[in-house]
Formats: C-alpha cells, structure tokens, sequence
C-alpha cells in the first residue's frame, strides 16, 4: 500500500490506495505522500476510527488488503447475519400460524423473497389472529424497510470516492460504469444491524409469543 495525507477540517487525515497503480485516479492534488512511519504517527496522535486502525493494520499483517476494509467487511457480516435471523424467525412464525411443521414449511418458503414473506405473515395474521393485525402490519413495514437498506451494502458493488469506502450500482449496458456512489459510514450499518435485531425482538415478542400463548393448553377455556 502507499499512503497519503489530506488535511480535513482541523486535523490530517491518512489514505492508502493500491501500490499497482489501480486507484491513483482518486489521488487529489491535495494529499500529500507519506511513509507507513508517518501514517501511524498521524493516526496515533488524532481520534483513531476504524478505517484508518485497519489501514495501519493491513499493512503490518501477512493478509491480503482487500476493499473493503476489514472494518467494514464486520459490520457487512453483523448486517447479514441479523438479517437471517429475521427470516429465520418470520419463516418460523408463518409456519406456526399455518400449522405446518418445519419440513413442509421449507419446502413452501425455502426460497421466498423477504417481501412475500412479509406479505404472507400479514394475511395468515389478518385470517387466524386478527387482534394481531395492526402489529404484524407495522413489524412487516419496518423489515422490508431494513431489507431495502441491507441491499445497498450486501449487493451494490463497493469502491472507493475520495479515499474511502463507497458503494454504487453497477450498469452493464454503460460499460460497467458505476452510478450513483455514496460513501459508507459504519456507523450506519452498525444502526442499521442494532435495528434489525430490535425487529426480531418486536416479532418474537409481539407476534409469536402471543400465539404460541394462545395456543396452549394451559390457555385453553
């Protein structure tokens, strides 16, 4: 890697880009170049983030650097794997309401898009619990939300704006030119993961653990 500075608002701040030459079109004519040396010295006398900790770290490491960042391939994979355990459960809660066991369930919802499983939970609820309708229709809007913003980091392609990491969608009909770049903030994701885990806790609590209760024998008149 090759390192560069760039002083932003009040304080420097360290960019790496490829040595092959690969991403020296997003060198600004106002970063400066810098050794390894100095940019530890730069990150260890300002608020160390995330993207800077993992360029000083790749370098030190026999790793491969890849892009994204390792920073930001975590939050990637917290992403994912709060929003399987939202189709795991959902998944779960259709095949309750439907009084089928796990194995036909499978086969009708295995590969069900998140939008139809959503659709389908508001249907079974609206037929076989009906006090749970206004839940399972606000619960339903905040997963598709949460999925919609999951595609943008999960399946838009990522690169590089101003030195840091960005995502954009790729259009093969213009030449595999990416549009639309938006630069990515961890923080971002990491809400996002915090809210989809918030979701799972709303459908368990809201919407399973009330027909499961219902369905008891101990609730039996």
């Amino acid at each position: 890697m090759k390192y560069f500075k760039k002083l932003i608002p009040e304080k420097w701040q360290v960019f790496a880009f490829e040595d092959d030459g690969s991403q020296d079109s997003y060198i600004s004519s106002d970063m400066h170049a810098i050794t390894p040396e100095q940019a530890r010295e730069i990150a260890s006398a300002t608020s160390m983030d995330a993207l800077v900790l993992d360029i000083l770290r790749a370098g030190s490491t026999n790793r491969n650097w890849t892009w994204p960042p390792k920073a930001y391939q975590e939050a990637i994979g917290q992403v994912v794997v709060s929003s399987s355990s939202i189709e795991v459960l959902i998944r779960t809660v259709i095949w309750h309401i439907a009084g089928l066991d796990s194995i036909t369930g499978r086969a009708f919802t295995g590969k069900t898009r998140i939008a139809e499983l959503t659709e389908t939970l508001k249907a079974l609820v609206e037929c076989k619990a009906p006090q749970l309708k206004d839940q399972a229709a606000t619960i339903s809007s905040k997963i598709n939300d949460v999925f919609r913003r999951r595609a943008v980091y999960v399946h838009q392609v990522w690169t590089i704006q101003e030195g840091l990491p960005a995502v954009g969608k790729l259009f093969i009909e213009r030449y595999e030119h990416l549009e639309k770049l938006t630069t990515v903030s961890l923080a971002d994701m990491y809400k996002l993961a915090d809210e989809m885990n918030q979701i799972h806790s709303d459908l368990m609590l809201s919407i399973l653990t009330p027909l499961l209760t219902a369905s008891s024998p101990e609730s039996a008149p």
